[in-house]
């Protein structure tokens, strides 16, 4: 059976209440599937750990195996045996169990016991560490934010370009495109605010909108800019239901 076949087994198993065997399979998508599959490591952090801890909100020792695989591998990270690889993973697992503090935790400690991985590890731990609000720690691990503002742009106006020629483009992907140049920039701006620099986040903001010379792209992207907008590929859109396991 392929790793494809395994997830599709997982997730029927778990849908007809077959808990246990379904942990077993999702157990073994996160320890081997990569062994099996490069390509699959996006899926294995994303929808399959996210099918593990739907599993876990109905079945206590699937969350039980969840969060005994994200300690193990802090230890390691904490006793110098890890990488950053490892440490994707702890904040994949962190993020879909809804507790990002603990990766803001894991990694002041990380600084303080092995400083070169936590160097390593700094551009995946920024978005929990912004979550905690410790706006110094994240100042301290921005790039600078102009010129990476700058090279966003670069490349979201590159890949706008390299579609013109083609006759459709689906919205839901202009969405994705727009929401991954926005929301590294709306980052920098809680920052930048967060530590008293206000004018310099407003130059940026203007700034990034700017630089988009496709005018509805431009428009996208200084709305969902605005302080306390909401991004504008989920406006008018109900929320989307989750799939239940059950």
């Amino acid at each position: 059976m392929d790793v494809q076949a395994r997830f599709g087994a997982a997730y029927d198993l778990a849908r007809l209440g077959r808990h246990e065997e379904a942990l077993r399979e999702f157990e073994w998508l996160h320890d081997h599937a990569l062994q099996e599959c490069r390509s699959w490591a996006g899926v294995r952090l994303s929808y399959s750990l996210h099918a593990w801890a739907r599993l876990g909100a109905v079945y206590p020792p699937a969350r039980a195996a969840l969060e005994a695989v994200c300690a193990r591998d802090t230890a390691l990270l904490l006793a110098g045996r890890g990488n950053r690889h490892l440490f994707i993973d702890v904040n994949a697992i962190h993020r879909v169990l809804d507790r990002q503090e603990r990766t803001h935790a894991l990694f002041v400690e990380l600084e303080r016991v092995d400083p070169a991985l936590a160097q390593a590890c700094a551009g995946v731990a920024l978005t929990a560490i912004i979550t905690a609000k410790d706006y110094a720690l994240a100042e301290r691990l921005l790039p600078d934010p102009e010129r990476d503002v700058r090279r966003r742009a670069a490349f979201l106006n590159a890949d706008f370009a390299g579609r013109r020629g083609r006759r459709f483009t689906r919205a839901p992907i202009i969405a994705s495109d727009i929401r991954l140049y926005v929301d590294p920039v709306r980052e920098v701006l809680t920052v930048l605010e967060g530590r008293g620099r206000g004018q310099e986040a407003a130059h940026l903001r203007k700034l990034a909108a700017d630089l988009i010379p496709a005018t509805t792209i431009r428009r996208a992207v200084r709305a969902a800019l605005l302080p306390g907008a909401r991004p504008w590929h989920e406006r008018g859109r109900r929320p989307r239901r989750k799939a239940r396991i059950s």
